[in-house]
């Protein structure tokens, strides 16, 4: 065997530059604006109305914005718009006294992008001046608590607008702007708080002020870039699939778009930073990212909830808002084209980080990032749910925006709001923690009193003290609490929200437990989608409640021969247990896919990844990468149908490479280990292979009449017959041999043959070639009084025709090998090895005989039972999935 072959680092695993994002990101965006056009902008002219929302002057802004930015990344027309002669009318379109903050800097920058206001008619000029000047926000900045601190930035960035419109002195106020912003970038952790009063909102606004204040990087000293570093390093330990961060207000669609200009901003400056992981993490956002524009206009709405402020009425500019950012993303990218990324496999690679957000200690986030669990729990206050001190991770562990507060205890008082119908707002762990004290996989929270969300004035007192630690594959969290008061406001619960598509096993000690159907209630949407069940656990109020509660991500299985028979066989049984999945073929998707499982389950590698070794080496390496298990049952020592070198050092990769490997017997494992040399920590484990009795009850009321009639076979006293597919292991030649050598004339015999086989012309005999169908296969065998199984033992570890014979109850002729000897434990007829043996077994074998086989076959079935099976295999599974973490 031609044994020389290694796994590549992250080969084909989708490495990108910076340039060729920026392109992607263009091309992209520009896709997705013609969509927009086609679906909701005829002509770029934005309705007056959308869906029974008004569509506002934000909304136009927004996309004076991005067609701005279309032109300076090269693009002059869209859907059939040439975008320079689209701008002139919009702006005329503006109301300046509506356009303020954010919507007043795009139109001026918009302005200055094309070429400033000698680019307009003389009659937008005043229009456009008035609408970038935004004399409230500046107004509203002098009272701090009345809006928040990231609107300094965007005030400055209005003012300079306005003076390099006018082409004259900045305005008076902009220095003071400039120092307020210089002063907010001074933070030692890099970490700005963007809330307001008592409110500590270290959230996506602290990389998002950032961002925003990037074009005024030059005039904000080294604050600016050093602070940035600091978070760009915190957070990519931090950042999961669906978002850099993944807490607090405005996550979802934005998170991820704001990971794509983080990613641009570490790449396009000379920062301190881990480039090619964060432009890793960016080319595969944009994937996800794009799936949220059916039809070019945003669907963070549908089956989803964005923040109130950012709802439905925001649906046209939200859109517009993100394509705005992917353009700027690309600008910013091809400032160094050359920046390489790594591979795709590297974007969340494991970490542990926990992050002191100030000086208090008590402003923290403890992110988890392994490939069988990960989350962020972050210890922040604010004025909703989404701060509150729960774990978090897209698609996993997800908050119900703004709704009920989910993995935290709570109190919720009786009653109802008479107005709307909701219960009265429920009390949660109150303002920031008293302490955090982290350890190595577990972190220890202390709160004193609960409240509801935005308040840290606590309504019911006491102290609630929690430990979050990580075991295995789930999350386990002890809790302690206290009250001054037993006699609590309401019930005290403890509720968890199970995704979409992603099963959890929760389980509590303690409690009244109920699963709720939460499937189409919209107040059960988070960020990034439907909640469609909740756990929840009622606990009974004492002075002290101790009790437990674990979540445990169902494990992800992708099975390479999904929908098989032996896979049915095997999953169904596991049905509640498993999320049982297909893995595909090995693609430019397939480590997009690998992300999303926890054990690759090979079957035959020859249907999968093909027997080309540096083809199979290619691919298993992006399966390493990913840290996904793989477990290999193998059915076979070779390829069915490729015996060759090439073939049996793809073998070899698997064998290395595999974390377990089920053999179907003792006598399979044994000739496998002394075949391949298996990876050094590879667990082996014998599991049988399951009968197929499941499969002929399909079949149940066939008769043998039935199926003489249907394949025009005449009737006879004793029909055998070779089934499955000829291979080489199948001494064909042999059976024909014997039974046109056999003197009985009441035998015949049903085999399937390929041209290797010469066949004597004799009635008696029934050779076919081809394929059957299944269910042709299954019914043929109820008409068969034996099955020969006349294997060559060498080169072969099990047969599954083995367990037809079980499964339907068909005696079984077979051929000496040790692996009918285990299986079969004597309920066989043995003929031995020769033509000769065969056709002495046939000549003398009687009804007795038959009966005898048949009976021992069908008292066996309990051993081959799926079900058992199925969770020997489990086992195996999950011990695989542990060993990644």
């Amino acid at each position: 065997m031609s044994m020389d072959f290694r796994f590549p680092e992250h080969p084909l695993a989708g490495t990108t530059t910076s340039g060729a994002l920026a392109d992607r990101l263009i091309a992209a965006t520009a896709d997705k604006m013609a969509e927009f056009e086609q679906s909701a902008a005829p002509g770029l002219e934005l309705p007056r109305l959308y869906a029974g929302h008004a569509v506002l002057d934000d909304a136009t802004a927004d996309l004076l914005y991005v067609l701005g930015l279309l032109i300076e990344c090269g693009v002059e027309e869209v859907g059939g718009c040439e975008l320079r002669a689209r701008i002139p009318p919009l702006i005329a379109s503006l109301d300046p006294a509506t356009v303020e903050a954010f919507a007043s800097y795009r139109v001026g920058e918009t302005v200055l992008r094309i070429g400033g206001l000698d680019s307009l008619p003389s009659e937008l000029h005043q229009t456009v001046l008035d609408a970038v000047h935004s004399p409230g926000i500046v107004d509203r900045l002098a009272d701090t608590d009345a809006i928040p601190p990231n609107f300094a930035v965007v005030a400055s960035r209005c003012l300079r607008a306005l003076a390099e419109l006018r082409g004259g002195e900045a305005p008076a106020e902009l220095p003071d702007l400039l120092d307020r912003v210089r002063s907010m970038f001074s933070s030692p952790t890099g970490w700005l708080n963007d809330g307001m009063g008592n409110w500590v909102h270290y959230d996506i606004y602290t990389p998002d002020m950032y961002l925003f204040a990037e074009p005024l990087a030059d005039q904000l000293g080294p604050g600016w870039a050093s602070g940035l570093s600091k978070v760009l390093t915190d957070l990519d330990e931090v950042a999961q699939p669906g978002g850099a961060i993944v807490w607090g207000r405005s996550i979802g669609a934005l998170g991820m778009a704001i990971t794509i200009e983080l990613a641009a901003i570490a790449a396009g400056r000379d920062l301190d930073v881990p480039q090619d992981r964060w432009l890793a993490r960016a080319d595969a956002t944009l994937d996800d990212l794009v799936e949220w524009f059916p039809n070019g206009v945003i669907a963070a709405h549908q089956n989803r909830a964005a923040m109130f402020y950012r709802g439905p009425a925001r649906r046209l500019q939200m859109t517009l808002d993100i394509y705005g950012k992917l353009l700027l993303s690309a600008l910013e990218l091809r400032q160094r084209p050359d920046v390489v990324g790594a591979a795709s496999t590297d974007a969340y690679l494991p970490a542990e980080r926990f992050i002191s957000f100030d000086d208090s200690q008590r402003a923290t986030v403890w992110s988890y990032r392994a490939k069988p669990l990960s989350f962020a729990l972050p210890t922040v206050f604010g004025f909703s749910a989404d701060y509150a001190a729960s774990p978090r991770s897209p698609g996993l562990f997800e908050q119900p925006t703004s709704g009920h507060p989910v993995m935290l205890p709570v109190i919720t008082p009786l009653g109802r709001d008479d107005r709307t119908g909701t219960s009265n707002a429920p009390l949660v762990p109150a303002g920031l923690p008293t302490s955090v004290e982290h350890n190595p996989g577990s972190v220890t929270i202390v709160h004193d009193g609960w409240a509801p969300a935005g308040s840290d004035e606590p309504t019911v007192a006491g102290r609630r003290t929690a430990t979050y630690r990580v075991e295995g594959r789930s999350l386990v969290v002890a809790e302690h609490l206290q009250f001054d008061d037993p006699d609590l406001p309401g019930p005290l619960t403890l509720t968890v929200a199970e995704p979409a598509g992603r099963p959890l096993d929760v389980e509590f000690d303690a409690g009244r437990v109920q699963a709720i159907d939460t499937s189409g209630i919209a107040e059960w949407r988070s960020f990034w989608g439907e909640l469609p069940r909740v756990y929840q656990a009622e606990l009974e109020p004492a002075a002290m409640v101790n009790f437990t509660w674990k979540v445990t991500p169902r494990l992800r299985v992708a099975s390479t021969i999904h929908g098989h028979p032996y896979d049915r066989s095997l999953y169904d049984p596991l049905a509640d247990r498993v999320v049982a999945l297909g893995a595909g073929i090995p693609d430019d998707k397939l480590v997009q896919r690998l992300h999303e499982i926890d054990v690759l389950h090979m079957a035959w590698p020859e249907w999968w990844s093909g027997v080309d070794p540096q083809r199979t080496a290619e691919v298993l390496a992006q399966v390493k990468a990913t840290g996904t298990a793989i477990v290999w049952t193998q059915h076979n020592l070779l390829p069915h149908f490729f015996k060759t070198d090439e073939a049996a050092a793809s073998y070899q990769l698997w064998a290395e490479a595999a974390d377990a490997v089920i053999h179907h017997s003792q006598a399979g494992y044994d000739v496998a280990l002394a075949t391949y040399q298996y990876g050094p920590n590879t667990e082996h484990h014998v599991i049988p292979h399951g009968h197929w009795g499941r499969e002929y009850e399909a079949v149940a009321h066939t008769t043998r009449e039935d199926v003489e009639l249907a394949e025009g076979w005449a009737p006879c006293r004793l029909r055998v017959a070779v089934i499955g597919t000829p291979r080489v292991e199948k001494n064909l030649q042999l059976v024909v041999d014997a039974v046109h050598a056999c003197a009985r004339d009441d035998i015949q015999l049903v085999i399937r043959v390929d041209l290797s086989v010469a066949v004597p012309d004799d009635p008696r005999i029934i050779a076919e070639f081809g394929h059957l169908d299944f269910n042709q296969y299954l019914r043929r065998v109820k008409a068969f009084d034996a099955v020969i199984l006349p294997f060559a033992p060498s080169g072969m570890l099990t047969t599954g025709t083995a367990f037809d014979c079980i499964g339907a109850g068909v005696p079984a002729i077979t051929s000496n090998w040790d692996f009918f000897d285990e299986t079969f434990a004597g309920a066989d007829i043995r003929y031995g090895e020769t033509v000769e043996d065969l056709t002495r077994c046939l000549d003398n074998l009687t009804p007795e005989d038959l009966d005898r086989s048949r009976q021992t076959l069908i008292d066996l079935r309990p051993a081959f039972d799926w079900e058992p099976i199925a969770d020997q295999t489990l086992a195996v599974l999950e011990a695989a999935a542990l060993s990644k973490a």
